[in-house]
C-alpha cells in the first residue's frame, strides 16, 4: 500500500474556487480502481491549510492516478490557488 499527505497553503481570496475545483479530483480519484483513501482535510489551527489523505493499492495504481486527466487539470491549476508549494509526503508499507 502506498499512502501520500498532500499539503496545501491556500490564498484565502482563493479558497472558494479551490474547493470548487478540488472536488472533481476528489470524486475521480475515489472512482479509480486502486484507491482506497482520498479525502480532503482543513487544519483547524492553521486555516486555509488543507490536507490530502491517500491511499493507493499500490505504485502502479498511483502512477496511473497521475496519468488522469482530473489529475493532471487540478496540478496546472493549482499554482493559482497556492501561496506555498504543494509539500507530499510519500510512505510505503505492506501492511493493506
Amino acid at each position: 500500500m502506498i499512502a501520500l499527505q498532500a499539503y496545501m497553503k491556500v490564498s484565502p481570496m482563493k479558497r472558494d474556487q479551490f474547493l470548487a475545483q478540488i472536488q472533481e479530483v476528489l470524486s475521480g480519484s475515489r472512482a479509480e480502481e486502486g484507491n482506497i483513501q482520498f479525502d480532503l482535510f482543513e487544519k483547524t489551527e492553521d486555516p486555509n491549510t488543507f490536507v490530502l489523505l491517500e491511499r493507493w493499492k499500490d505504485q502502479q495504481a498511483v502512477d496511473f492516478h497521475h496519468e488522469t486527466d482530473h489529475f493532471k487539470k487540478f496540478v496546472k491549476s493549482a499554482e493559482n490557488f497556492l501561496t506555498v508549494p504543494l509539500e507530499v509526503i510519500h510512505t510505503e508499507s505492506i501492511n493493506t
